[in-house]
């Protein structure tokens, strides 16, 4: 049971603590002290010489998964297509667009800012 890797959140406000050989695959603490247990495990791992990375993707993906949630069933959207053109169907997939728009690219991370 140990931390194996830890790295910064792209949103810049918590660490994303990865762990093996347990229950849970991360747990998530903030960028300072907040007294908790996790907190405390963190800080062991970065006193044993361990560091944090920055090596989160650089695309938030979680809309991708809103997107997938909320696009009609690809049998539907080609019976649109054929009954009612490629231009209604392109109508209904920009509206779902929309509503889960694709974040703008994080600022680069400096530590100590």
């Amino acid at each position: 049971m140990a931390i194996y890797h830890t790295n910064i959140m792209l949103e810049r406000d918590k660490y994303c603590v990865h762990l093996q050989n347990e229950e849970d695959l991360f747990f998530l603490v903030p960028l300072e002290n907040d007294g908790s247990q996790n907190w405390s495990r963190l800080q062991e791992w970065l006193d044993a010489g361990n560091s944090i990375a920055d090596d989160m993707p650089n695309q938030n993906t979680h809309y991708i998964a809103e997107r997938k949630a909320a696009y009609p069933a690809l049998a539907d959207q080609l019976d649109k297509i054929f009954h009612e053109g490629v231009d209604a169907w392109k109508v209904e997939i920009q509206a779902i667009k929309d509503a889960n728009p694709k974040p703008p690219a994080p600022p680069e991370f400096e530590p100590g800012t």
